[in-house]
């Protein structure tokens, strides 16, 4: 048999073993370069995406909570029941919990009406209506049990959902009451409430709980579920998340604070929550701010150990423009500070409040 060459061990297509051994070394480093360019590449990347991300839930969160706010009202812009309590019966006919203040907006409200948030969170209730009818009500000529004569009984038709309100708070409840049927000069509701104005809210009035809970804003519909039960407030399809990664909602009244008579110009805010029908008459607006967080938890890599751990990027709380009153505090998120924040911030006038004008009185 013929003797095997080695030659072909040592040389292949024109190169020596070891210029092969010595190009692979060189393409080896060549991938380890490229590799970590990719990776700070697309590092940067995801912050950048998931702070466009966080931009963009926030900015359209606070314009969804903007156009709420700035229905707050409607339907109800009366001292007559600014500061009342509300009840009303769920679908399933049973009595809420626990009745609500009817007022346009409430900024963390008891928790038996709205149970708190993730910590250092505010809740908010906005109610408005959506009737096309007088915002000052409806007066209530007579009564005869639940059947009104009524000034404008053509304002009216049947699913209407009404208040018969008296000339001021009760001790009780007012009731959210619906129309049955109408006729030429009276308007029959389901409930007997006797009252001296009757308020229409439309057929399908909002009264919205908002609430950030494990990251999310999250909003419950007061006329669908009993929004105040505790033991409901982490059922996802009752506080249902519209909004990812928003992990702080901060509120304050804007309100005239003009003594001893108002003069309808919003001149301070505050947290301080109306106890009457007065102190509702002179909030005018909301300052508003959410805090979205991005989604990107940024890393680097420890020069002690090699391994990636936590970047703290945000080495401080982000700022809103009531910080001085209620500032932002996150640090019940663990790791807060290796993410990225946006804060999204506006004055929403509360204009069913703010047209009413000067109360006498007040």
């Amino acid at each position: 048999m013929s003797r095997i060459s080695e030659a072909p061990l040592q040389r292949h297509a024109g190169f020596s073993l070891v210029e092969i051994m010595v190009g692979v070394v060189i393409g080896m480093l060549a991938i380890i370069v490229i590799m970590q360019v990719f990776a700070m590449s697309e590092g940067q990347k995801r912050t950048t995406v998931g702070g466009a991300d966080a931009q963009n839930s926030g900015a359209i969160m606070l314009h969804a909570l903007q156009r709420d706010i700035g229905q707050a009202g409607y339907g109800f812009a009366s001292r007559e029941l600014f500061g009342c309590a509300l009840t009303w019966k769920l679908p399933s006919g049973t009595d809420i919990a626990t009745p609500v203040p009817l007022a346009p907006v409430a900024i963390n409200p008891a928790a038996n009406i709205i149970p708190a948030g993730d910590a250092n969170t505010d809740t908010m209730l906005v109610i408005y209506g959506n009737a096309v009818d007088e915002p000052q009500g409806n007066a209530i000529n007579a009564s005869a049990a639940n059947v009104h004569t009524v000034q404008m009984p053509n304002s009216f038709k049947a699913g209407d959902r009404v208040i018969a309100a008296p000339a001021a708070c009760t001790a009780g409840a007012l009731v959210l009451d619906r129309i049955s049927s109408t006729s030429a000069t009276t308007v029959t509701a389901v409930t007997s409430a006797a009252g001296t104005t009757l308020f229409n809210l439309g057929q399908r009035p909002q009264i919205l709980a908002y609430a950030v809970r494990n990251g999310n804003l999250t909003v419950c519909d007061y006329l669908v579920n009993d929004c105040g039960l505790d033991a409901s407030k982490n059922n996802a399809s009752i506080w249902v998340a519209i909004a990812g990664q928003i992990v702080s909602m901060k509120a304050e009244y804007g309100r005239d604070s003009t003594s001893p008579t108002m003069d309808a110009i919003l001149d301070t805010y505050d947290r301080t929550t109306p106890v009457n029908a007065c102190g509702w008459s002179r909030v005018s607006a909301l300052r508003l701010a959410l805090v979205a967080r991005s989604a990107q938890f940024e890393t680097r890599i420890d020069s002690t150990t090699g391994q990636r751990t936590c970047d703290p990027v945000t080495p401080n709380a982000p700022a809103w423009n009531g910080s001085a009153g209620s500032p932002i505090d996150l640090s019940a998120y663990a790791d807060w500070q290796c993410h990225r924040y946006k804060v999204s911030q506006t004055v929403v006038p509360i204009r069913n409040v703010a047209w009413m004008g000067v109360q006498p009185g007040c």
